[in-house]
């Protein structure tokens, strides 16, 4: 049964995940983010940095609700969290718990996506990690 809760909270947080870095990619691409930065030399850096400070600060959530909640199998509560969050954002325009989306976000972003793609799939992959490797840290000082 503890199972099944992990994997149940695992997935609402995914979902909340997955909400947050969709309005954090949105807000970037309206460039309200950073928008005294709006560089017209390098607008590439200034939407990648755009996209780095919001999807960190929507990465914050659910890594600090998975250390709380499920801090003796924290590493499996934000594997699923990340896994579901791709799964949701390779299913846009599909059917939402459809399998495949992993595999489509991997193909759009990682395989058949520009510069800007490949960085956001490692945004979405990486900074949940990292924010789970800063409040471990942080709990031991």
């Amino acid at each position: 049964m503890n199972i099944i809760k992990l994997v149940l909270l695992s997935l609402c947080i995914s979902i909340g995940y997955y909400a947050l870095s969709i309005m954090a990619i949105g807000q970037s691409a309206a460039g309200n983010l950073l928008w005294r930065l709006n560089s017209s030399e390098y607008p590439l850096l200034a939407h990648l940095a755009q996209n780095f400070i919001g999807i960190g600060l929507a990465a914050f959530i659910p890594a600090f609700l998975v250390k709380s909640y499920e801090p003796a199998r924290q590493w499996i509560a934000i594997t699923i969290v990340i896994l579901g969050a791709m799964l949701l954002h390779g299913n846009i325009h599909f059917m939402p718990w459809d399998p495949m989306g992993i595999v489509r976000f991997v193909n759009n972003t990682l395989f058949y996506g520009d510069i800007g793609a490949k960085v956001l799939f490692f945004y979405i992959l990486l900074l949940p990690i990292l924010w789970l490797l800063l409040l471990k840290r942080m709990a031991r000082i």
